[in-house]
């Protein structure tokens, strides 16, 4: 192909380097296979990566991590290709506080499943029978599934027949609403608020409609044995980092930068990439087999040629909805939190608002955010004071968003001007007053040294994500329990990331990245 240069032939190619990739790309080079991987940006992580203003580190989007402590399900995922030494984590006992102010309740949140129940027990006396028995039966549905790994090769029958106990169970909870199943068990619609405001919050999903597998999930994959929350030090973009350098000095061929235009195909099996064109270069490389760690929508109308895809299955995709977008606000403070009594890692605070209450759709699709009774920030310095200097604070404010009315403003090639920097501007202060508001910090805007507002948009051009959406699909009832599997139509085209099976969230898609993996090992053993 005339100006493009060739880079010869792999046995594998991971396009993207987000957690999932990354993970596959190390899982391959650390099993002896010729890997290249590909990123279309200079940095890699995807969802999680850091950004630097001035003396201030952000997190881009991560929060916590499960299971980081040896033996955990992050652990294990890390000890799989050799990097279980490469990370320090910092271990975090509690979400935050959970302030509502109209009904006069402050919640702290700890994560260890005991003093969580003995929590929720100790504010809603009247519900111990239901909340015991919720999560009698679902910590351990949770905790087979979770470290359900290596299960089916080990034989083990006892094993096996728990295994698919609880598979069975976590299926019969598909298509059912999370407030519904709650109901089951318990009554006071203020505890089915506040057990459902972690999994709502993480999934991006109004909890009205929250499916009930994905919040049980959410919420116990943090509790049970093998979970825990913890946070890498340095930023999850740290841990992104080492995973990178690991691979390229196991021999591995990283291509920043280098995004991919095209999957190519040869008698119905991909057979390689062609690369986007940057700095007036273009490359091509040929591969056994092909792993897609990104958006599906991408894959199925913009990557793969007309025809390679079974219709039915394009059509799946494009019929599914993606999850919810963010607006986030980033501020370096001159201030130290800590010390003027801030010591909580996250704040939530609510407050008398319209009756009825918004959803997170309507007051996303206002656009005005004033109207929404709720305030959050997330105290990064109070979790790793090393993101800033000594005395000063890193706080983050995030709001959901929908694309639609930032697109709106865009210009031709998506090009950001006048329209969408005003829309910025008249973000910015709705985001800082709700900062202000959660901290419960006067005159915050003054001791801002950064301010830095990322909107749907920031996060689409970074993470090429449909629509910014930042968990993949949308987690509801009617669509959640139908994840894409990770094998595609194609015998030797993979997929891993937060778009396919076993779905978002940062170990989630380490796990699929290993997943993918090892189906492109399979397969590369079997056609031998």
């Amino acid at each position: 192909m005339s100006g493009i240069e060739n880079l010869g032939e792999f046995d594998a190619i991971v396009i993207g380097t987000g957690m999932a990739g990354l993970m596959a790309g190390n899982a391959l080079a650390n099993s002896g296979y010729r890997t290249l991987m590909l990123e279309k940006h200079s940095t890699p992580g995807g969802c999680t990566m850091n950004f630097e203003r001035g003396d201030y580190r952000f997190e881009a989007s991560n929060h916590v991590i499960n299971g980081c402590a040896p033996g955990g399900m992050t652990y294990r995922l890390l000890e799989r290709v050799g990097a279980q030494d490469q990370v320090e984590f910092i271990h975090l006992e509690s979400f935050g506080r959970m302030i509502d102010e109209e009904r006069g309740t402050d919640f702290n949140l700890p994560w260890e499943l005991n003093a969580h129940i003995e929590m929720l027990v100790e504010g809603f006396p009247g519900e111990e029978a239901g909340i015991r028995s919720f999560y009698a039966k679902f910590s351990s549905i949770a905790e087979t599934l979770i470290n359900s790994h290596g299960v089916a090769e080990s034989g083990d029958a006892e094993q096996l027949a728990k295994l698919a106990q609880a598979a069975e169970e976590y299926g019969a909870l598909a298509g059912r609403k999370a407030p519904d199943l709650l109901r089951e068990f318990v009554s006071d619609p203020d505890l089915i608020e506040l057990m459902l405001a972690i999994p709502s919050g993480f999934m991006g999903t109004s909890a009205n409609v929250l499916d009930a597998g994905s919040a049980v999930m959410c919420d116990l994959i943090f509790r049970v044995d093998g979970g825990q929350a913890y946070y890498p030090k340095g930023g999850s973009g740290h841990m992104a980092q080492v995973l990178a350098d690991l691979f390229v000095e196991r021999g591995g061929t990283l291509l920043m930068d280098q995004g991919v235009s095209e999957i190519s195909f040869s008698d119905g099996r991909v057979s390689g990439i062609i690369s986007e064109r940057r700095a007036g270069r273009s490359i091509s490389a040929q591969a056994r087999c092909v792993i897609h760690a990104g958006d599906m929508t991408a894959l199925a109308n913009r990557l793969c040629p007309q025809g390679s895809l079974p219709e039915d299955y394009v059509k799946s995709i494009n019929r599914r909805r993606p999850s919810i977008s963010a607006a986030i606000l980033f501020a370096g403070l001159d201030l130290d939190l800590r010390a003027m009594g801030v010591t909580e890692c996250e704040i939530s605070r609510s407050w008398a608002g319209p009756q009825p209450p918004l959803s997170f759709e309507e007051v996303a699709r206002d656009g005005n955010y004033s109207k929404q009774p709720t305030a959050m920030a997330t105290i990064y310095s109070n979790i790793d004071p090393s993101c800033c200097p000594e005395g000063k604070s890193v706080v983050a404010t995030m709001v959901l968003a929908l694309p639609e009315s930032f697109d709106a403003t865009l210009g031709e090639g998506r090009h950001r001007g006048r329209d969408y920097k005003a829309l910025k501007e008249r973000l910015m202060p709705q985001l800082i007053d709700k900062m202000e508001r959660a901290l419960g910090v006067e005159d915050l805007r003054s001791h801002a040294e950064v301010l830095e507002l990322a909107t749907p948009v920031t996060i689409e051009r970074f993470t090429e994500n449909r629509g910014g959406a930042y968990v993949g699909w949308r987690y509801s009832a009617d669509q959640a329990g139908n994840l894409i599997p990770q094998q595609s139509p194609v015998e030797n085209l993979f997929l891993c990331g937060h778009w396919v099976a076993p779905g978002g969230g940062v170990s989630n898609v380490m796990t699929g990245g290993v997943n993918a993996a090892e189906l492109a090992e399979a397969y590369m053993r079997s056609s031998e």
